[in-house]
């Protein structure tokens, strides 16, 4: 099956926001409840909200009819981070999802607080909200998307990889070590008890060999 992989654009952003969603399903479930379509327009008005900041260094993966199915984001040092919350999240969260979901949220959104790799590394890039839509996980299109990914950090002159996963998420930490990926940082301490224990794991993007093709367009910018 051929993918294509390009950067996002303005134009992605509600099924980016799909996306997110799916994510936060996979990797918390629970955390976002309520109907889908509610989830979806509270996590589209966090990306609105951050203006070109929420598609700068964010690609999304295509199927070969063009469909959105996947996105990933890079974070280089010293670029300042994408802000999840921005103003007017909390009034949103309450008109769509409700109090007593959006105070479960804000809870869990506190306690990740306490657990945020804070990424200082020089030489490296950070890999996060990377989520390929459920039915078309397991047949290469994560691999895909990662190959690209990490093809856009080595194009930014950085050398190494990085991203963080919950601890209890084995199945993408298998993932990413059949990638090349190993951890090199552990949650610990009193943080350990506050927050959800996670790993950041590191790729040698030098040693990197050809993986799978990979089509990645520029934006359109109509």
């Amino acid at each position: 099956m051929a993918f294509t992989v390009r950067p996002a654009t303005q134009a992605d952003i509600p099924d980016l926001a799909r996306l997110i969603v799916e994510l936060y399903q996979a990797e918390m479930p629970g955390v976002l409840t309520g109907p889908v379509e509610k989830q979806i327009e509270l996590l589209r008005f966090t990306l609105e909200a951050n203006g070109d900041k929420a598609v700068h260094h964010r690609y999304v993966l295509c199927n070969e009819r063009g469909m959105v199915i996947g996105t990933g984001m890079i974070e280089f040092p010293g670029n300042g981070r994408f802000e999840r919350a921005p103003n007017g999240t909390v009034a949103t969260a309450f008109r769509t999802l409700g109090v007593f979901p959006a105070l479960r949220l804000f809870g869990v959104v506190a306690r990740t607080l306490f657990g945020v790799y804070r990424h200082t590394d020089p030489q490296s890039a950070l890999i996060h909200t990377v989520v390929v839509t459920r039915s078309e996980r397991s047949n290469g299109a994560g691999a895909v998307l990662m190959h690209a990914l990490e093809s856009a950090i080595r194009e930014f002159g950085y050398t190494r990889a990085r991203l963080q996963v919950l601890a209890w998420n084995t199945g993408a930490q298998r993932f990413y070590e059949r990638l090349g990926y190993t951890t090199i940082w552990r949650l610990s301490g009193w943080r350990v008890l506050l927050s959800w224990p996670s790993v950041v794991m590191e790729k040698a993007l030098e040693d990197c060999q050809g993986g799978e093709h990979v089509s990645t367009m520029p934006a359109s910018s109509g």
